[in-house]
């Protein structure tokens, strides 16, 4: 016995058939696309990062320079931030004026002031300008100190002395005396500039004339 699908003309095809592998190639390359996608805005999100961190770079690095130079523009301590006497350093005081009690007078000032005082004495010299003479330069502010302390103009870096610190007080404010510290008045001044003077007949003026400085005319 046969039926209708037993006889089959010939060119001709009966029946249904579904095509399955097309079907799953279609959602194989759907997913295809879409991990290409992602793979794709991972790349740019990634190339965005470089570039942005790429261009904070050089701002850090002016930022960075830019404080360098501020510090490094920045005066040195021993330039502007010494402001307070170093007790640790001697300070030689001598009078090399002729005027009696000079070098007395001048060397309470110093001590006065905080710094440590060596030798009082006299010293024999044709100067007339004050000036006070440091042996290193990493003194030489401390020097300065000093000098505006007693109101002498010169500073200078000198080996011919063997303190630290050595003030030469000459002619030119011998009589004036120290300038007076903070608080003094007009009058305290003047009464230093009197002791400093011709007034008293003891005190360093006796060996004016002796080569040298000494300590024993305190």
């Amino acid at each position: 016995m046969t039926d209708e699908f037993d006889e089959i003309e010939t060119g001709r095809r009966s029946g249904a058939h579904r095509q399955d592998s097309a079907a799953q190639s279609n959602v194989g390359a759907i997913a295809l696309v879409i991990i290409l996608a992602l793979a794709a805005v991972l790349l740019v999100v990634a190339a965005i990062n470089i570039i942005t961190s790429s261009m904070k770079d050089p701002e850090s690095n002016v930022a960075d320079s830019g404080s360098d130079k501020t510090s490094s523009a920045s005066p040195s301590p021993s330039e502007s931030e010494v402001s307070v006497a170093d007790s640790s350093l001697d300070v030689d005081v001598l009078n090399g004026s002729g005027v009696p009690g000079v070098a007395k007078d001048f060397s309470e000032a110093v001590e006065e002031k905080g710094w440590s005082i060596g030798k009082v004495g006299n010293y024999s010299t044709g100067l007339t300008v004050s000036t006070v003479y440091y042996t290193d330069e990493a003194n030489a502010s401390q020097a300065k100190m000093v000098a505006e302390a007693l109101g002498v103009e010169a500073t200078e870096a000198s080996t011919d002395f063997e303190a630290d610190i050595t003030v030469v007080i000459c002619s030119d404010i011998a009589n004036r005396g120290p300038e007076p510290s903070e608080g003094d008045s007009g009058e305290g001044d003047s009464a230093d500039g009197g002791s400093a003077g011709g007034g008293s007949g003891g005190g360093d003026g006796t060996d004016a004339d002796s080569a040298g400085a000494t300590d024993s005319n305190q």
